[in-house]
């Protein structure tokens, strides 16, 4: 899930190359805001909102295989 991904870019017209930023919200931070950009026009291509814990499972998952 996490990595430089490509994905089709509408205003581009192209794929692209994809930038993930991740920010934690609300006061006890258990929630995780997951946006995807286009690395070349910087439009949001995707966001996702999932618990820190389910995030850091996929994390640890991923970092086994």
């Amino acid at each position: 899930m996490l990595g430089a991904k490509q994905q089709w870019c509408p205003r581009c017209q192209r794929h692209v190359q994809t930038e993930q930023k991740q920010s934690h919200i609300g006061k006890q931070r258990k929630l995780v805001k997951i946006v995807v950009t286009c690395g070349r026009c910087r439009i949001t291509l995707s966001s996702k909102t999932t618990s820190a814990a389910a995030l850091e499972q996929d994390q640890n998952a991923a970092a086994e295989k």
